[in-house]
């Protein structure tokens, strides 16, 4: 097994990350190219009208979404787990441990929450470190020894510094927008005469194509970019605090009881957020499961922080 260093192993998920991002345009492209395609034989003229078309529609609509997102995000996500600030009074400790890394970064300390739950999990939301929150659950606090509780910290702080909040939302509001698009748009020429109601007509087995597509292949790749993120954090974590033991060690015991209750029911966006699924994890095959996971399994991310 080849042996790479800490660097070496960020920028190669960095790389994954950008590639898996990337599909999401470069779909919607194939996609106009296949409608331009079908509707006329003037391949390019279509070509360029649809583009133009979509993107008149879909750039206002991501960016309505985008700053909505923006204002609500953190709202939203305090609802679910119904976390709430502590100050520094409350609890000196755990802001002297965010602290302390922070001023190891040259950044500004986020503002830290805690949900009242027994179990061990936690979460970053924000924009930027100015304006960005970590939140543990009581489980996290109450039961990790001071250096693993450094390590999740240290974690939350990474998906900050990324931007991967910003990102994941940047991300869904995409996604959303142009399944919206697809189904106007294949909807309205679909149905827009009377030939074009046949099963076989291009535009129909296009727009069912879409619409699998759509349900399918989108959510895998947003999937998959967080399973990249995790990955990336747990990494974050190790620079930051130059202790990947303690990063195992914590890993380890949230495993074993990361399911928050509150959420349990709520879409994999959310789920995303934190630093270990708060879900219940399905019992149907590894292989299948690990696919539609929004985190990586413990012993992927166990034996990529051992080659540290």
């Amino acid at each position: 097994m080849q042996v790479y260093g800490l660097q070496t192993s960020i920028w190669k998920n960095r790389l994954r990350l950008i590639y898996l991002m990337a599909l999401i345009p470069l779909f919607v492209l194939v996609v106009i190219a296949l409608y331009a395609f079908f509707l006329n034989k003037n391949f390019w003229p279509w070509f360029i009208n649809t583009f133009s078309t979509t993107s008149l529609y879909l750039f206002p609509l991501v960016f309505l979404w985008t700053v909505i997102a923006v204002y609500f995000e953190k709202n939203i996500i305090f609802s679910f787990t119904w976390a709430k600030e502590i100050t520094r009074i409350e609890n000196s400790e755990i802001y002297n441990i965010v602290e302390n890394l922070c001023i190891s970064r040259g950044i500004s300390t986020p503002k830290i929450g805690i949900m009242d739950d027994p179990s061990m999990n936690a979460f970053a939301t924000g924009w930027s470190p100015k304006k960005s929150w970590i939140v543990f659950s009581k489980g996290i606090l109450d039961r990790l020894e001071k250096d693993e509780i450094e390590a999740v910290a240290g974690h939350e702080l990474t998906h900050i510094l990324n931007g991967d909040v910003k990102n994941m939302v940047i991300i869904n509001v995409f996604i959303g927008a142009i399944g919206t698009i697809w189904y106007f748009l294949m909807r309205t020429n679909v149905g827009s005469n009377d030939s074009s109601k046949k099963w076989w007509n291009p535009l129909v087995l296009l727009w069912i194509l879409l619409y699998l597509l759509s349900i399918i292949l989108l959510p895998l790749i947003n999937l998959a970019i967080s399973r990249k993120k995790e990955l990336l954090a747990d990494a974050g974590s190790v620079e930051i605090t130059k202790n990947s033991l303690a990063m195992i060690w914590a890993l380890e015991k949230i495993s074993q009881d990361s399911v928050i209750e509150k959420i349990t029911k709520q879409s994999n966006s959310i789920a995303s957020m934190f630093i270990f699924s708060p879900k219940q994890t399905p019992k149907y095959f590894v292989s299948i499961r690990n696919l539609f996971s929004t985190h990586p399994s413990i012993e992927e991310r166990i034996e990529l922080l051992k080659k540290y």
